[in-house]
């Protein structure tokens, strides 16, 4: 099967061929993964087996969270951290738990070991979580690691976001 990769925005204007609805951002997801034991801020990667970067986007807006612990250990039950630096090394946006602070990896509370975190969600979720607000207008590359408590294993997930924009019609249509 061919894959499509696409640099510009994704929008839709829902089939209306006057343009004149509001062009939707499309909804992404990205993985990552992150090895417990390390402190808050250390680059996340994007599976087991795949040790790249997760860097997102200038305008992005991360709307939810799932993850699924893999602990091995602990007592307590470690939990973690995940939010972003700078993608180029500087320090305009740095913010090492926007999205999450202290979840849980406890699968004896999570139950079936998978959990969701959403805006709502106060606490775990970070302050920028849903914030079109905080949105940053650089490309951010993602982190995580040990919230207050630390202990042996890795987190795996799935970010949902979207860029934000202004939702006009592309020029030059």
């Amino acid at each position: 099967m061919a894959t499509t990769t696409f640099a510009g925005l994704v929008r839709s204007n829902g089939g209306d061929d006057k343009r004149s609805t509001y062009a939707g951002s499309m909804l992404m997801v990205a993985q990552f993964f992150i090895t417990l034991g390390n402190p808050a801020g250390t680059d996340v990667q994007v599976t087991e087996t795949d040790t790249s970067k997760v860097i997102l986007p200038k305008n992005t807006v991360v709307t939810n969270i799932i993850y699924t612990p893999i602990v091995t250990g602990g007592n307590p039950f470690p939990n973690f951290t995940l939010g972003y630096t700078d993608a180029d090394g500087g320090t305009n946006f740095v913010d090492t738990d926007a999205y999450v602070f202290d979840a849980d990896v406890d699968t004896s509370i999570l139950g079936s070991g998978t959990a969701t975190i959403f805006p709502t969600s106060s606490p775990p979720a970070g302050v920028a979580l849903g914030n079109q607000l905080l949105a940053p207008t650089e490309r951010i590359k993602i982190v995580g690691g040990d919230g207050s408590s630390s202990g042996v294993g890795n987190v795996r997930g799935l970010m949902y976001y979207y860029v934000k924009d202004n939702g006009k019609a592309s020029d030059g249509r």
